[in-house]
């Protein structure tokens, strides 16, 4: 059926959705926020519940409810994408799996943190990342099968792939639920990956022209693409065309499919919307 909001979430679901059938489940955290998307043995998402929540007690009480978690937590697959700042990517030539927790110490304080990373860019990329140990206890006493992808993976691997179509000076930019992640590509090559709170057109400024005045880019003639819904972030679009003339909004291509009826999800304009994971 089409887009549902409830008292407390908001319900993505096929038009004739059978819980039974989930088969893998992909747990999007922020903040202040988690989405569940249910797919079923073919890959084809099913079904997608969105939360927005404050408090710790708040997250246990959704795992503990929710529709496909409830039925499905402990029988399928389940990846867990973590969105914060606690990540940093790795050369894959220089990684050692024993010292993560060095590693995102350059970063972030791993104390009271698990830590964990995934390879990406056939194997030639690292990302490390981390969650409250408390926190991921939670979410294990409700999904069983549970591996952990720091957020930021999801958009290097779309971005990666995208290197052949840009341009020698280009800014790819991913909006995620009142956070960027910035990318900046020379000659095709990726030179600069990182994550930015974004709450309004001065904050996205600031950080936009930090990492062109970094690389050294013309922001005249440098390409900046943005992925994603604005208003996530609380910024314009007429605003930012005054700064940048080569600016394009645009969705991410879309290799993700769906049953009927559970496709509303992609008016979140969010790269998981869109993107296979």
């Amino acid at each position: 059926m089409a887009k549902t909001v409830t008292n407390t979430h908001t319900e993505f679901h096929c038009d004739k959705l059978d819980v039974s059938n989930t088969s893998g489940l992909s747990l999007l955290f922020y903040p202040q926020r988690l989405i569940v998307l249910a797919k079923n043995q073919n890959g084809s998402v099913i079904g997608v519940n969105d939360y927005p929540f404050v408090e710790e007690k708040e997250l246990e009480m959704i795992l503990q409810k929710d529709l496909f978690i409830s039925a499905r937590g402990n029988h399928c697959n389940t990846t867990l994408y973590v969105y914060s700042p606690d990540f940093c990517l790795v050369p894959s030539v220089l990684f050692d799996a024993e010292k993560i927790n060095t590693y995102l110490n350059f970063s972030t304080d791993v104390t009271g943190k698990d830590t964990f990373y995934s390879n990406l860019n056939e194997d030639q990329l690292v990302v490390v990342g981390g969650i409250d140990t408390t926190t991921l206890a939670i979410f294990g006493r409700y999904a069983k099968n549970l591996t952990l992808r720091h957020g930021s993976s999801l958009a290097v691997t779309y971005l990666l792939g995208e290197k052949p179509q840009m341009l020698n000076q280009e800014l790819a930019v991913v909006i995620e639920d009142h956070e960027i992640y910035i990318a900046g590509f020379t000659n095709k090559e990726l030179r600069f990956f990182n994550r930015f709170d974004v709450r309004n057109n001065q904050e996205f400024l600031k950080y936009s022209f930090s990492v062109l005045h970094q690389l050294a880019f013309d922001r005249m003639h440098c390409k900046i693409t943005l992925y994603g819904n604005l208003e996530e972030i609380n910024v314009q679009e007429p605003v930012l065309k005054k700064y940048f003339k080569n600016i394009e909004i645009t969705a991410p291509k879309s290799i993700q499919n769906y049953l009927p009826g559970a496709e509303s999800f992609r008016e979140t304009k969010k790269l998981e919307a869109f993107w296979a994971s």
